[in-house]
């Protein structure tokens, strides 16, 4: 089983309802810890109290939520969108967790509502909206290596920018497991090519190749200025 550690996004999508005899994934699921589940739900609550998240109403799968509209999802969402859903409401080989400045961590199948709340200082400060890298600093590196080290997949990928991969990297996992690689991009072009690597694993997961997608990056690969750019 690979489990995946992806990025929020700013565009949220909350039209997507959720099936009713669908699964649902909640903390429990992925945390074993009862002072860390409570921990996770009082943190989360704290900053959707603030208004200036600007809390939504509809309740969506966090997968839907940033899958259908995030620019870093772009190839994922017209390539393998049903394909994906499919293999995480089946339990088919996949976990996938998006680390959210409102919700922390939260699963794919995790209900989730639109809210603006960002790990980055510059964006808080020129949208205003709340910045929680310090709320999450030290409690978000611990939740995940509960959620890893509870669900012990054979593989971890881990997708986003400094902002976001920096939690990871505080994780006892990343320290001492070589089964884990960040894929981490940088500037404003940092979302088409995320968009594609994710893709490029999603295919490698679907033929049979993750081998070859293994193979062909280092534990951490970081976005070149060479790749800036490109589309």
């Amino acid at each position: 089983m690979i489990m995946i550690f992806s990025s929020c996004s700013a565009k949220k999508n909350d039209h997507t309802q959720i099936n009713p005899s669908g699964p649902l994934a909640t903390p429990s699921y992925y945390l074993e810890d009862k002072h860390s589940i409570l921990a996770l739900e009082r943190t989360r609550e704290s900053i959707f109290r603030n208004e200036a998240a600007m809390v939504g109403s509809r309740k969506t799968y966090a997968y839907d939520l940033y899958v259908r509209t995030g620019r870093a999802y772009n190839a994922v969402n017209s390539e393998y969108y049903g394909e994906i859903k499919k293999a995480l409401v089946e339990k088919r080989g996949i976990e996938w967790f998006f680390l959210s400045g409102g919700f922390g961590i939260i699963h794919a199948l995790e209900e989730a509502w639109n809210y603006q709340a960002t790990f980055n200082c510059s964006i808080a400060y020129q949208e205003g909206i709340p910045y929680t890298a310090n709320i999450w600093k030290t409690l978000l590196p611990q939740l995940c290596d509960s959620a890893i080290s509870r669900l012990s997949p054979d593989w971890v990928y881990v997708f986003g920018s400094r902002d976001y991969t920096r939690f990871i990297k505080e994780t006892n996992v990343w320290d001492e497991n070589d089964n884990i690689k960040i894929i981490e991009s940088t500037g404003s072009a940092g979302t088409i090519w995320l968009s594609k690597k994710l893709a490029e694993l999603m295919y490698s997961f679907f033929n049979y190749e993750l081998p070859k997608f293994n193979g062909s990056y280092k534990k951490f690969t970081k976005q070149n200025a060479l790749s800036k750019g490109s589309l």
